[in-house]
């Protein structure tokens, strides 16, 4: 069994390990100012904007390709584009309207957490080390009605970014932000909850494409859904 596995092991494409155990940030940043990578602002009247900034440093296949030529049509690789990303993101907000409402409740701050996750499927994305933005739309009624959303001000609790290739996730540094907390254990388990949470509320945080083609990176080309006109 143990030779068995390891062949396995060893017929793993390389660029599967390249992502699991690459240095954070090697391939794929989170750019902008230390502490808060993505920024979040109301857009207009109907919406809320979240805004992931990345870059992408190095194509994972750059070193492998570089050592042996291709021999075939499926082995030939544009090494200036990177092909099959996803921009994920989990955000959380407090209830605050429920929170006032309840006031005296014994009621931990977590209670009143609602949680919301979208993500931007591209098909292709030039890797030329410029800042690409990935944009989230949320309705601003909503973070009104919740109280989350006042005097011009939206109140975020935490969120946590992922960046895939093929469904497997770059490491990153700054990734996830929650309150005043910094250890890893709590920023692993906030996040933990946002993917679980999330789910309930599917569909209410938006890409921002889907609304506007005009939020689109124009060195990015987004999937396109059979299902859909976008």
């Amino acid at each position: 069994m143990k030779i068995l596995a390891l062949k396995l092991i060893l017929f793993l494409p390389f660029g599967f390990f390249c992502q699991l155990y690459s240095a954070p940030d090697e391939y794929v940043k989170l750019t902008g100012p230390t502490g808060k990578k993505v920024t979040i602002a109301k857009e207009s009247e109907m919406w809320i904007k979240a805004t992931v900034p990345f870059e992408i440093v190095l194509h994972p296949k750059q070193q492998a390709y570089s050592k042996s030529k291709p021999t075939g049509l499926s082995d030939v690789i544009n090494l200036e584009f990177m092909n099959n990303i996803k921009v994920r993101i989990y955000l959380c907000f407090s209830n605050e309207f429920k929170k006032k409402a309840l006031r005296g409740a014994k009621l931990s701050d977590a209670q009143y957490y609602q949680y919301y996750s979208a993500e931007v499927e591209y098909l292709t994305v030039k890797v030329d080390r410029d800042t690409k933005n990935a944009h989230f739309l949320f309705p601003a009624v909503l973070a009104e009605r919740d109280g989350f959303y006042k005097a011009g001000y939206v109140k975020l609790v935490g969120y946590a970014v992922e960046i895939l290739q093929n469904d497997v996730p770059f490491q990153m540094t700054e990734n996830i932000f929650f309150d005043k907390y910094r250890t890893v254990d709590i920023l692993n388990k906030f996040k933990a909850q946002a993917v679980e949470k999330s789910e309930s509320n599917k569909g209410l945080l938006l890409p921002a494409h889907l609304v506007s083609q005009n939020y689109l990176d124009p060195t990015t080309v987004v999937k396109q859904k059979a299902d859909s006109k976008y």
